[in-house]
C-alpha cells in the first residue's frame, strides 16, 4: 500500500513537472485560444449596455474591466465592440503561464502580477504590475482583472480593481458573460466551458468612479456596489440563456477561505 501511495505521489509529481515545461504550455494555449475563437465565431451573441461600451469606446479614454474567474473563456468575445486594447492581469504562477500564453495568442496584451499584492510603491511585488497597468490606463487602454481569482472566494470582489481606478482616475466597468451550451465544473468558481453552436449573452454595467482622496471605508461601500452589480448582471446572463444561475460563496466559505489565507502568511 505504502509503495502504491508514493507510485501515484511520484507520478503525480512528474505529472506537474510534465506541464509545466514550456513547450506543453504553448501546446494547450494554443489548442485553448482555437477552441475560444472556434466558440467565438459560432455563438450567437446577444448586447445589453452596449451605450456603455460605446461611451468608453468614444471617450478613447483607458478603463478596468472586471469579469468574474469562471467567465474566462468567454471574456474575449465581446472586445470587437471596443477601441481600447484589453490588457488582462494575471498571476505569475505556473498556472497563470498556460492563461498567459492562451492570452497571447488571442491578442490579449498581459500584465503579470497578482490582485492581492499591496497596490503600493513600497510594495515590490505589487509595484511593478501597478506602474505597468497605470500606463496602460493613461495610454488609453484598458486594464481586464478577475477579482475572484485565482482561487476565490467565488464572485466576491476584491479591493484590487477600486485601488487601481483611485489611483488612476480611471473608471471600472463590470463585464458580465454567459453562453446557452456549455459545461459548469465544480470547481471552487464553477469554471464554465462554453461549447459551440449556441447563444451567449454579454453585459456591459456601471461603470464606477472611486474618487482620489477615498478612504478605507469608502473604498469597501464601492467594492460591494461592484460586487453586487457584476452579480446581478452575470445572473441575468445566466438566467437569460437558460443556464444554471451561478451565485457567489456564501459567508462562510468566504470566512473559511479567509481564515486558510491567514494561517499560510501566519507559518514561518
Amino acid at each position: 500500500m505504502v509503495c502504491r501511495i508514493n507510485a501515484i505521489a511520484g507520478s503525480s509529481s512528474l505529472f506537474k513537472r510534465f506541464m509545466g515545461l514550456k513547450f506543453v504550455q504553448l501546446f494547450l494555449a494554443l489548442l485553448l485560444a482555437t477552441y475560444m475563437r472556434l466558440v467565438r465565431r459560432t455563438t450567437r451573441w446577444q448586447f445589453e449596455g452596449l451605450e456603455i461600451a460605446k461611451s468608453l469606446r468614444d471617450s478613447g479614454d483607458g478603463f478596468v474591466a472586471c469579469v468574474w474567474h469562471s467567465r474566462f473563456m468567454l471574456a474575449p468575445a465581446g472586445w470587437s465592440k471596443m477601441v481600447q486594447k484589453p490588457h488582462m492581469l494575471i498571476s505569475k504562477s505556473r498556472d497563470g503561464n498556460l492563461v498567459a500564453y492562451t492570452a497571447e495568442f488571442l491578442g490579449v496584451k498581459t500584465v503579470r502580477g497578482s490582485r492581492r499584492a499591496k497596490l503600493n510603491h513600497k510594495n515590490k511585488r505589487g509595484a511593478g504590475a501597478l506602474r505597468e497597468m497605470i500606463e496602460v490606463i493613461n495610454a488609453g487602454d484598458c486594464v481586464v482583472m478577475t477579482p475572484d481569482g485565482p482561487r476565490g472566494p467565488r464572485m466576491r470582489m476584491g479591493a484590487g480593481p477600486l485601488k487601481l481606478a483611485k489611483l488612476s482616475g480611471a473608471p471600472v466597468v463590470a463585464y458580465a458573460l454567459s453562453a446557452s451550451n456549455n459545461k459548469l465544473f465544480n470547481s471552487w468558481d464553477r469554471f464554465m466551458l462554453p461549447l459551440p453552436f449556441g447563444r451567449g449573452k454579454i453585459i456591459f454595467a456601471g461603470p464606477i468612479w472611486v474618487d482620489k482622496q477615498a478612504d478605507d471605508a469608502d473604498i469597501e461601500r464601492v467594492r460591494q456596489k461592484l460586487e453586487n452589480i457584476l452579480n446581478q448582471a452575470s445572473q441575468k446572463c445566466d438566467r437569460d440563456m437558460g443556464s444554471e444561475i451561478i451565485g457567489p460563496a456564501d459567508n462562510k466559505t468566504k470566512n473559511k477561505q479567509a481564515n486558510q489565507k491567514a494561517n499560510k502568511k501566519a507559518k514561518p
